[in-house]
């Protein structure tokens, strides 16, 4: 029971990092699998799962050991999800005042995830567990009550699994941490739960959005069902679980920089704040094609190096 309590948290805080406010809103699932086949969902979530087992098992067995190349590895990721941590703040700005027409309640969130990130991975682990089974049930219930949507269109190999591959930049370097402390056993399970999770939440966003267009259509999907109420509570736990997993991954590597831990706290957090004044939209449209490369690019190269050192377990 307790490996497969540690397995499900390790599935959900991948799940967590991977779902922010462009899963949420439908515009990725749109974008990506609109006017697709169910296969190319299946392609998806299989490179997403069998890819969070190599960075779990890259993560057990210390594979990048070479410092410099760790160095490199780390600073990259951190860059990277501080630029996806400062959008989910201007995101969370956004609906936040849309919700109650007041300013700087995103700041509420930004203390939240400085005092969850600040403890330890098993503290963003477990927000991740809380928040996660919400966001698939909210989810659910508006692709449920959605009319059905063709899914025997296009099959689309390479678009699936880029789809897959960009959002593996922080998921998996959250992995590789988490594998460290996995059993073998654990990992598997981690994986496979991680796996089947993106694609119950596929399905039901692609039941949801699959006829839909515009900026947010799980919004207009919700509202046809009646279910529009449901729509800011998902936003919030996307936002709210990858702002939490970006943070941490900023931190930990500005800690281990400056030897501060309060220092490393606050830092994201005021810089995030001021860049996010900029607006959701210019960071995403300037920005996330950037960070898009990059996890792709950082994904065919981890999958590559742990194919490599397979081999070499072989032939010894």
């Amino acid at each position: 029971m307790k490996s497969f309590m540690k397995a499900a948290r390790t599935a959900c805080l991948f799940i967590g990092s991977v779902v922010g406010a462009g899963f949420a809103t439908g515009q990725e699932i749109a974008l990506f699998f609109g006017g697709g086949s169910l296969l190319n969902l299946v392609i998806s979530a299989c490179f997403m799962g069998g890819a969070s087992y190599l960075f779990l098992e890259m993560g057990a067995e210390g594979a990048v050991r070479d410092r410099r190349i760790s160095l490199a590895v780390d600073t990259l990721v951190a860059l990277c999800s501080f630029v996806v941590y400062t959008a989910m703040i201007a995101s969370s700005e956004s609906l936040l005042y849309s919700l109650f027409g007041v300013r700087n309640l995103s700041l509420i969130l930004v203390l939240g995830c400085l005092f969850v990130s600040g403890k330890s991975l098993k503290w963003v682990s477990r927000l991740n567990f809380a928040a996660v089974p919400v966001m698939i049930l909210l989810v659910a219930l508006v692709g449920i009550k959605s009319p059905s949507v063709c899914l025997s269109g296009s099959v689309r190999v390479v678009r699936s699994a880029a789809y897959g591959a960009m959002n593996m930049l922080f998921s998996g370097a959250l992995m590789m941490k988490e594998g460290e402390r996995l059993s073998k056993k654990e990992r598997k399970l981690a994986s496979l739960f991680g796996g089947v999770l993106i694609f119950v939440l596929l399905l039901f966003m692609f039941r949801s959005v699959g006829n839909q267009g515009g900026e947010m259509p799980f919004l207009q999907a919700a509202k046809a069902s009646g279910l529009g109420a449901l729509v800011p509570a998902s936003l919030l736990l996307a936002i709210l679980t990858t702002m939490a997993s970006c943070n941490y991954l900023v931190t930990d590597r500005l800690a281990a920089l400056v030897r501060d831990p309060v220092l490393a706290c606050t830092l994201p957090a005021l810089g995030g704040v001021l860049l996010s004044r900029f607006g959701f939209s210019v960071i995403v449209n300037t920005a996330y094609p950037v960070v898009s490369y990059l996890g792709l690019v950082f994904s065919l190269l981890s999958i590559l190096y742990s194919i490599i050192l397979a081999r070499k377990r072989v032939n010894c």
